[in-house]
């Protein structure tokens, strides 16, 4: 039985690769803000993406087995348009704003590094590691919510860094395409086959690569 921890999986494309997954005989090993219940081998952790910490995770990530496969669909950002706005705080709201900006970074950056270290030997070299990115990394077209995307170029690089420095297969994914692209088949293809020669690549919903990520090199 193979077996995928999926991170933020709580909705959308992720609740049905969730599905599909177990439908498919997997077993499942969840964490999201949604509680989440289907038939099969599924372990789900609800949790509060406002509150969480690692001390909240360690429990349950100690209870999974060697993954074949691990997701992080997860996404946060704590700053708009017009939070940049030199009259837009007391001094106790600003303080508040600061630490719900720090949760939203390590929701989105310090949580993924911490479960691919907390997991050790069990992510090998027969694992899929993916990041949900976005194409915001290189093409800025809303630079309103600068933490979120400040945020994405930070899992990049971190995938980039696991990708030369771990035994397993690590890569992107570029999502913007799914609302004219429902068809998703080829990136569950490429989620759940055997071989992976795309560490380091960042690929699109239709499996193919986005070329775009090359200026980074």
């Amino acid at each position: 039985m193979k077996t995928a921890l999926l991170i933020g999986c709580g909705s959308k494309f992720g609740l049905t690769l969730l599905h599909q997954l177990l439908d498919s005989g997997w077993q499942v090993y969840s964490v999201s803000g949604s509680d989440v219940a289907y038939p099969g081998h599924l372990h789900h952790l609800t949790i509060n993406w406002h509150t969480v910490t690692v001390a909240d995770l360690e429990p349950f990530l100690r209870t999974v087995p060697d993954v074949d496969l691990v997701l992080f669909n997860q996404n946060a950002s704590a700053l708009a348009g017009a939070n940049f706005s030199t009259d837009s705080y007391t001094t106790v709201e600003l303080w508040r704003q600061e630490k719900t900006w720090a949760q939203s970074y390590f929701v989105s950056c310090i949580l993924p590094f911490h479960v691919v270290h907390a997991l050790g030997p069990r992510c090998s070299e027969k694992t899929k590691i993916a990041w949900m990115l976005s194409s915001y990394i290189y093409k800025h077209l809303d630079i309103s919510n600068a933490d979120y995307v400040g945020n994405k170029y930070q899992n990049y690089l971190i995938m980039q860094n696991f990708s030369t420095n771990h035994p397993a297969c690590s890569f992107g994914i570029n999502p913007d395409n799914l609302a004219t692209n429902q068809n998703t088949d080829s990136l569950v293809s490429i989620l759940t086959s055997d071989s992976c020669n795309l560490s380091g690549s960042v690929v699109k919903f239709d499996g193919s690569i986005d070329a775009n990520f090359a200026v980074f090199k």
